[in-house]
């Protein structure tokens, strides 16, 4: 394993989409302020604007998080620019303003979500990284995405998102439902780490050997201590886990 058992990734619980709760709104640079201020790694996801900006945002669709009913990956960054979190004064950060505002203080997470133009919000993605002087970790359900990250960056730390959650599977085809399920494609990407789905532990010898594990997203303490036998380190969001 590439990994050292000392590894961020492996021993520093990850807040996904920041630290957020109450008044402070995921995704935003608050929510990122907030865990670079608590010393947290943050698990941030990539979409790319129709005219090549990265953004950090979850969703696939506006809706949920601005009342824009439309996908973030079909709009400009000036549209994007425009809108804003949950009828707040928050936009949504481009990847460069998170780059910015963590500046090399806290590792990051870094997932690349599915899009028509997956292959060239990969490559935008490792030019930029290229030049970032903080740690990093790369992850994506998709390992064509993590294929292009190893050929491209290969000492970059990567990893395969998967799980076996039905409602998360049910909009796949069968072939890539039986992929991300089974990451059926470890054996040509060769993931530094696997972000599985909490209730998919324990996995697999097979599937995890010489693999550093991770569980998301873990929303209290008596979930992770159920998980904690299986695995290196959470992705969590809504309590405090203990460092």
């Amino acid at each position: 394993m590439r990994l050292s058992k000392n590894s961020w990734l492996l021993t520093r619980p990850i807040a996904h989409r920041g630290l957020w709760g109450n008044d402070i709104i995921e995704n935003s640079l608050t929510a990122y302020q907030k865990a670079v201020d608590f010393n947290y790694p943050i698990e941030i996801d990539l979409y790319m604007s129709s005219d090549g900006v990265l953004y950090s945002f979850h969703d696939k669709n506006l809706k949920r998080m601005t009342n824009d009913d439309r996908n973030i990956c079909d709009i400009s960054s000036s549209e994007i620019d425009k809108l804003r979190l949950l009828i707040s004064d928050q936009k949504i950060p481009s990847f460069m303003e998170v780059l910015n505002l963590v500046n090399g203080k806290v590792p990051l997470l870094i997932e690349l979500k599915d899009q028509p133009n997956g292959k060239l919000l990969v490559e935008k993605t490792l030019s930029i990284l290229k030049d970032y002087k903080g740690e990093f970790a790369i992850q994506s359900f998709n390992p064509l995405y993590i294929k292009i990250v190893k050929d491209k960056m290969p000492n970059a730390i990567r990893g395969i998102l998967a799980t076996c959650d039905k409602e998360d599977l049910k909009e796949k085809k069968p072939l890539t439902r039986f992929i991300v399920k089974n990451m059926a494609l470890n054996f040509l990407i060769k993931p530094d780490f696997i972000s599985y789905y909490y209730k998919g532990y324990p996995l697999k010898n097979r599937k995890t050997k010489n693999k550093g594990l991770l569980a998301w997203t873990i929303t209290d303490s008596e979930t992770y201590n159920k998980v904690k036998p299986f695995i290196n380190n959470i992705i969590f969001e809504n309590f405090i886990p203990e460092k």
